[in-house]
């Protein structure tokens, strides 16, 4: 015997409820705590310079850890790491801001995800000087996602490039969380 589909989409919907529930209650209550994170990033996208040229492949590896300035709103850091483009490695750094921008949807008291707005300014080991941002959303303070792009105003390009990273020490969650 089949269950209808009405059925069918009730239980899905109580053990999506469920799982969220469960899964609030291990994420912290607030973003943008105090302390520190440290995310490491892997991306990839182009180098362009928006004409008859070819657009380079580009590939990102960085570490990026940074401490929390003004809890629930800004975070300061430095991002090192590597890029591979025109069959080439090279060594990115410089500093990083990141503003909160929201923390929707909230789940009883604690928020699933947050969504920021990521301003930086690096520098290559290959003249390249880089300065631009991006959009990223961090999912349960252990997952980020990043849409970035930034101007090489020094050798006159594009960096665009989407990139997928996770929190290396995550923070333990607080014993008792009405604290």
């Amino acid at each position: 015997m089949n269950p209808s589909p009405k059925k069918r989409l009730l239980f899905q919907l109580y053990a999506l409820s469920w799982c969220l529930f469960l899964f609030s209650n291990t994420a912290t209550a607030q973003e943008f705590p105090k302390g520190w994170v440290f995310p490491l990033n892997l991306g990839q996208g182009a180098v362009t310079a928006f004409n008859h040229t070819p657009d380079l492949y580009l590939g990102t590896l960085s570490f990026s850890p940074q401490y929390t300035l003004v809890p629930g709103r800004l975070r300061a850091g430095i991002t090192a790491g590597g890029a591979y483009t025109n069959k080439r490695i090279y060594g990115i750094g410089g500093p990083q801001l990141a503003l909160l921008l929201t923390d929707k949807p909230k789940i009883l008291s604690s928020t699933v995800l947050n969504v920021q707005l990521v301003a930086e300014q690096l520098w290559g080991t290959k003249e390249q000087r880089l300065a631009g941002g991006g959009l990223a959303v961090e999912v349960g303070q252990l997952a980020v996602f990043s849409i970035k792009a930034l101007r090489d105003y020094h050798l006159n390009a594009w960096w665009i490039a989407g990139s997928v990273g996770v929190n290396l020490f995550g923070k333990k969650p607080k014993e008792n969380p009405f604290e």
